[in-house]
């Protein structure tokens, strides 16, 4: 009876071992846990920028021109963008008369912002650098006042001279967030 008991022992055992290791793989327990971050967004800025002057003419447009005469316009610069920018200005001419070319008995010109001098001298070396920051929704106001001088000679009459001053806009620099 001693081995039969024995033998049922050894069996039992053997069984639930057989029962434990076919169920083993089936029953696992593991705990989880989620997190999010939903909704995240990036959104680039506008640069962008406009004058009070945009059209050909708009800025200056003198006929009958002598020397001695002179002329003071007014430009406001806008910051229609939603990020501050400064801005740099330089000039250009698609013909080449004395009135640009001479750079002593030519057109000439002195450009303030504000009470500030920022420029002076013959028109087509006009180049400002760059301004102090404009911050959206803001302006700047150059003041230009252009001369041709009363040393001009007989050389310069008859003559027409365009020029295209163009402004260009530098966004801040970025900044940690």
């Amino acid at each position: 009876m001693r081995k039969l008991n024995l033998l049922a022992g050894m069996a039992l055992a053997g069984t639930v071992l057989l029962g434990l290791t076919a169920t083993a793989d089936k029953t696992s327990a593991n705990f989880t846990a989620t997190s999010t971050n939903p909704g995240n967004t990036f959104q680039s800025a506008t640069l962008a920028m406009s004058n009070d002057k945009p059209n050909a003419n708009d800025l200056v447009n003198i006929t009958n021109l002598v020397p001695g005469d002179t002329a003071n316009r007014a430009v406001t610069i806008s910051n229609s963008g939603n990020t501050g920018f400064t801005y740099s200005a330089s000039v250009s001419a698609s013909a080449n008369t004395l009135l640009w070319s001479d750079t002593t008995n030519g057109l000439q010109v002195t450009v303030k912002r504000g009470a500030v001098v920022v420029y002076t001298g013959a028109l087509k070396n006009m180049s400002l650098t760059s301004s102090g920051t404009i911050a959206a929704g803001g302006t700047d106001t150059l003041t230009y006042d252009f001369s041709f001088p009363s040393s001009a000679g007989n050389s310069f009459q008859n003559l027409s001279q365009d020029f295209t001053v163009t402004y260009t806009a530098t966004q801040l620099a970025g900044a940690a967030r």
